[in-house]
C-alpha cells in the first residue's frame, strides 16, 4: 500500500495526471487527515486501555536519600534581662555544634491484591472505548468516502461539461455561417444575425467557465485525497447510465450494524463500566507493600532494613465526590440510552431518504434521456427546414437553446445519478474499503 501510494504521488508530481476511481481511493487510504487523525484515536484508547490495566502490576520504586544535620546547642548559663553586646558574644562562643550525616537507599513496592472489581471495570470501560473509536474511524472513512465520490464525480461532469460546451460552440459557429449567408441573401434581418453572434459568445464565455471550474474540482478531489497542493489531474472515466440493482434491501437489518448505531451502543457500554467502577470506589482496596534497603550515618551504610505489610483501605468520607461521580456516571449511561434510541431513528430515516433520492436520480436519467434524444431529433429537422426557408429564425433558435440546455440537463442528471448513490452508500455506514 505505501510504495503503491508513494509511485501514484510522484505520477502526479510529475505530471501523469490521469487517476481512476480506485487509484483515488487507495492513495486517499494512505494520505487522508481526517483517517490519520482517527485512526491516532484509535491508538489513544488503546493506550488507555493499557493505563487502566497497569493497576493491576506492581508499582516499584527506588530512593536513595543523603542529608546532613546540623544543631546547636546553645552555653548552660543563662543571661536575664538586659544583656550587653559581650555579654552575648561570649553566649556564642561557648555554644556547641553537632553535625550528623544520614545515608539511606532501597526499594519499596506495592502490589493490589484486591479493589472490589474497580480495575476490571475501569479495563473493560477503556475496552469499550476502544470499540467506539474504531466505529468512529469507520464514520469518518464513509464520509471521506462521499467526499472524494463526490469530488471524482464532479471532476468527470467538469471535463465532460468542457466537451459539452466545445460541441456547443462549434453548432453555434456554424449557426453563425448559415444565418450570415442567408442575411447576405438578403433572406433574414439584422437582429436575426445579431441573436446568432449573442448566442456564439454566450457559448464561449460557458466554455471559458468550464475551463475555470474544472480547477476547483481538481483542487476538491486533491484536497480530499490529502496533498496539500495544486497540480493538474484528470479523472479517468466517463460519465454514462449503468444498470444497477434496484431491490430494497432490508433497512432494519442495515441498522443494526451501522457503525454509527455500534458507536453509540460501545459508548454505552463503557457508561455502564464506568458506573460500575464509581460504585466498586466505595469499597476496601486491599494491597501488599514491602520495602528493603540500608541507612547508616556512614557511607556505604551497613544497617538493613526490611518491611513487609498489609495495607487496608476504606474510604469514609472523601467531601462527596465519590458520590457525586456516581451520580454523573449515572445520568450519562441514561443519556447513551436515549441517544442511542434517537440514532437509531436518524439513521432510519436517513437511509430511506438516501434510498429514495438515488431511485428518483436514477429514473430522471431515463427521462433526460429520452428528452435528448427528442432536442437532437427535432435540431436536425428544423436546421433543415431553415436552411430552405421553411422555418423562421425565431422557431429555429428555440429549438438550438433547447438542445443545449438538454445536454446540460442529461449530463446533470448522469452526474446526480452516480452522486446520489454515494450518499446511499455513505448512509450504509460503507467505507473506503467497498471500493478496494
Amino acid at each position: 500500500m505505501l510504495s503503491w501510494s508513494i509511485t501514484v504521488f510522484a505520477g502526479i508530481a510529475h505530471g501523469e495526471d490521469s487517476l481512476n476511481w480506485r487509484d483515488c481511493v487507495l492513495f486517499t487510504m494512505a494520505h487522508n487527515h481526517d483517517l490519520q487523525s482517527s485512526l491516532e484515536l484509535i491508538k489513544q484508547n488503546k493506550a488507555a486501555v493499557g493505563i487502566a490495566r497497569s493497576a493491576y502490576l506492581p508499582q516499584i520504586s527506588a530512593n536513595l536519600e543523603l542529608s546532613t544535620t546540623k544543631q546547636i546547642t546553645p552555653a548552660h548559663e543563662k543571661y536575664t534581662g538586659v544583656t550587653s553586646s559581650r555579654q552575648l558574644l561570649t553566649a556564642a562562643a561557648q555554644s556547641t555544634t553537632t553535625i550528623a550525616n544520614s545515608y539511606s537507599y532501597g526499594v519499596s513496592g506495592k502490589q493490589l491484591l484486591f479493589d472490589s472489581m474497580k480495575t476490571p471495570y475501569d479495563i473493560k470501560s477503556a475496552e469499550c472505548l476502544v470499540g467506539d473509536a474504531r466505529y468512529q474511524h469507520a464514520v469518518t472513512s464513509a464520509q471521506v468516502r462521499l467526499n472524494l465520490r463526490v469530488a471524482f464525480v464532479r471532476l468527470l461532469k467538469e471535463q465532460e461539461s468542457i466537451a459539452i460546451q466545445k460541441n456547443i460552440v462549434k453548432r453555434w459557429n456554424k449557426n453563425l455561417d448559415l444565418v450570415a449567408m442567408r442575411y447576405k441573401a438578403g433572406r433574414e434581418h439584422r437582429g436575426s444575425l445579431l441573436n446568432a453572434e449573442a448566442n456564439l459568445a454566450q457559448a464561449k464565455y460557458a466554455l471559458l467557465q468550464a475551463e475555470r471550474g474544472i480547477t476547483v474540482a481538481q483542487r476538491n478531489l486533491l484536497t480530499v485525497m490529502g496533498i496539500p497542493s495544486y497540480r493538474p489531474i484528470h479523472a479517468d472515466g466517463a460519465l454514462a447510465f449503468r444498470e444497477v440493482n434496484r431491490n430494497k434491501p432490508d433497512i432494519q437489518d442495515i441498522v443494526e450494524s451501522h457503525p454509527m448505531v455500534m458507536r453509540i451502543i460501545k459508548q454505552r457500554e463503557s457508561s455502564r463500566y464506568n458506573e460500575k467502577s464509581r460504585i466498586a470506589s466505595f469499597m476496601p482496596v486491599i494491597s501488599a507493600t514491602g520495602s528493603a534497603g540500608k541507612s547508616d550515618t556512614r557511607w556505604p551504610p551497613n544497617r538493613s532494613d526490611l518491611f513487609a505489610g498489609v495495607e487496608f483501605t476504606v474510604p469514609l468520607f472523601q467531601g462527596g465526590g465519590e458520590y457525586y461521580n456516581l451520580e454523573k456516571a449515572q445520568s450519562q449511561s441514561r443519556k447513551l440510552s436515549a441517544d442511542e434510541k434517537s440514532t437509531r431513528d436518524q439513521v432510519v430515516l436517513s437511509l430511506e431518504e438516501k434510498w429514495n433520492d438515488w431511485q428518483n436520480a436514477i429514473d430522471m436519467v431515463d427521462v433526460q434521456r429520452r428528452f435528448l434524444q427528442a432536442a437532437e431529433e427535432r435540431a436536425k429537422i428544423a436546421e433543415a427546414e431553415y436552411a430552405i426557408g421553411l422555418s423562421i429564425f425565431d422557431n429555429w433558435i428555440i429549438i438550438e437553446d433547447q438542445l443545449a440546455q438538454v445536454k446540460q440537463n442529461y449530463l446533470d442528471a448522469l452526474a446526480n445519478q452516480l452522486i446520489t448513490e454515494a450518499y446511499w452508500i455513505q448512509a450504509k455506514g460503507e467505507t473506503l474499503a467497498y471500493d478496494e
